[in-house]
């Protein structure tokens, strides 16, 4: 549990630094990166006529990966924009990655057999 709090400590001031010139823009484009991940994270629970969306946008973050060597391109922009190197991630970005695939083969599958995905479980389970 401590290291998840420190974990969680570290992404928030790394998120929004409070000594950094363009202060306004940096919070705007860490907020918006902020709901790019709860949509990679929790983007598999949308209806099955949404993954394809979701799925793209895996496939987006995945390949600007590859082409940015491992780097996130939002976080760039804001270490831009704050003109510090910040890191947001805990976890290592091959493990990101990993994970990124994970959710991206989960995503093909509910894609294609939509009676499985863990929307219409969800909403079985509820009705």
């Amino acid at each position: 549990m401590d290291s998840s709090i420190k974990c969680w400590k570290h992404s928030i001031d790394a998120l929004f630094p409070k000594d950094i010139p363009n202060k306004k823009i940096v919070y705007f484009i860490n907020i918006i990166h902020i709901i790019g991940v709860l949509f990679i994270q929790y983007g598999v629970l949308l209806p099955p006529k949404y993954l394809k969306y979701h799925l793209i946008y895996l496939i987006i973050i995945f390949t600007s990966y590859i082409i940015l060597k491992n780097k996130c391109f939002m976080t760039l922009l804001s270490n831009y924009y704050s003109r510090r190197i910040y890191t947001f991630l805990c976890i290592k970005m091959n493990d990101a990655k990993i994970l990124l695939i994970l959710s991206l083969f989960a995503n093909v599958i509910f894609t294609i057999e939509p009676s499985i995905s863990p929307y219409n479980f969800l909403k079985k389970i509820i009705s």
